[in-house]
């Protein structure tokens, strides 16, 4: 039986010493967080929230809704 073993095993330590030879591009220290691109998205969700709170105060000041009348 450790004979079927030792040729699979010379064939990994092979291929991990031809991996070793050429890692991957793993940089170190600081870098760059990855943006999402939802900041458009956000703007857009904040400028109507805000035009929508504007409506319901101008409504409710002018008695559009008959409210405080």
């Amino acid at each position: 039986m450790s004979d079927n073993k030792e040729p699979k095993e010379k064939e990994y330590m092979k291929a991990s010493k031809e991996s070793l030879k050429h890692p991957p591009n793993n940089k170190e220290g600081l870098q760059e967080p990855r943006t999402t691109g939802y900041k458009p998205l956000q703007i857009g969700i904040v400028i109507f929230a805000i035009l929508v709170l504007i409506v319901v105060i101008i409504g409710i000041s002018n008695g559009m809704w008959g409210l405080f009348n």
